[in-house]
C-alpha cells in the first residue's frame, strides 16, 4: 500500500497536474458551446437547461482542484466563479442584454487563454526526452 507522501506525489505529479487541467479546460469549451452561437430564435428545452446545469455543476465542484494544480500559472480562478454566478442558466443568458452578453463571451474567452497558457506552462515541466543515440538532436528536432 502506497504512502500518503507518495499518493501526494502521484496526485501532484506533473503528468496528473496536467490530465486534470487539461480535462477542465474541456469542460469550459463544453460550457462556452451551450451560449456561443447566442439565442436569437433558438427555444431552450429543459433537456437544455439540465444538461447546462449539470456542466455548470461539474466546473464548480472541480474548480479548486482545477485551481490548485494549476498553481501560480492559473490567477483567473475568481473570474471562473464569477461568471459561473453570472449564468445560472440558459434562459439567463438569452434574456442578457446584447453588451452583457457580449462582455460574457469575451470573459469566457479571456479565462479560455489563460487556462491554455497555464497548459503550456505546465507543459514546459515535463521531463524532455533524451535525443537519439547515434543521432544528431539537430535532425530529431526536424
Amino acid at each position: 500500500m502506497a504512502s500518503p507522501k507518495q499518493v501526494q506525489k502521484q496526485i501532484t505529479s506533473i503528468e496528473n497536474r496536467l490530465a486534470t487541467c487539461r480535462e477542465y479546460k474541456n469542460l469550459w469549451q463544453d460550457y462556452f458551446h451551450f451560449f456561443a452561437d447566442g439565442f436569437e430564435g433558438k427555444k431552450i428545452y429543459d433537456k437544455d437547461e439540465q444538461a447546462f446545469f449539470q456542466i455548470m455543476n461539474v466546473l464548480s465542484v472541480n474548480h479548486f482542484r482545477f485551481a490548485e494544480l494549476a498553481g501560480d500559472y492559473f490567477k483567473e480562478g475568481e473570474a471562473i466563479l464569477r461568471l459561473l454566478t453570472e449564468t445560472p442558466s440558459l434562459n439567463t443568458l438569452k434574456e442578457m442584454s446584447e453588451g452583457q452578453f457580449s462582455k460574457l463571451q469575451i470573459d469566457w474567452h479571456t479565462i479560455f487563454i489563460a487556462m491554455n497558457k497555464a497548459i503550456g506552462k505546465l507543459m514546459m515541466q515535463l521531463p524532455q526526452a533524451p535525443p537519439p543515440k547515434g543521432g544528431r538532436a539537430v535532425a530529431a528536432a526536424q
